[in-house]
């Protein structure tokens, strides 16, 4: 099993939308390619030093050759980049190997 995360912030007024965008568009996109697992939206508690709210889009994966190939397909990408709209910083994107 693989996780991965896509880091990144918005500002708190769209957190509304990103909530939707997400719910609506990126869960259904990802959910349909195969080897997917979960997918969740995650929001930091703590206040960032910026105002900004800080989160991520933590997906959960079979094999690192079906995370490959969800994000190869042109409706992952098209959820990625109306997700992108919102960021108001560079995401970072980090996979991790569940061991046990």
């Amino acid at each position: 099993m693989f996780v991965r995360l896509y880091l990144s912030s918005v500002d708190p007024s769209d957190l509304p939308e990103v909530q939707r965008v997400f719910r609506e568009d990126v869960v259904p996109a990802l959910r349909a390619q195969p080897g997917c697992a979960s997918v969740e939206l995650i929001s930091n508690i703590d206040a960032n030093a910026g105002g900004l709210v800080e989160g991520a889009a933590l997906s959960r994966w079979d094999s690192l050759e079906h995370l490959e190939a969800a994000l190869a397909t042109p409706e992952v990408q098209g959820s990625i980049l109306r997700v992108r709209d919102y960021l108001r910083q560079e995401p970072v994107t980090k996979t991790f190997e569940v061991l046990d």
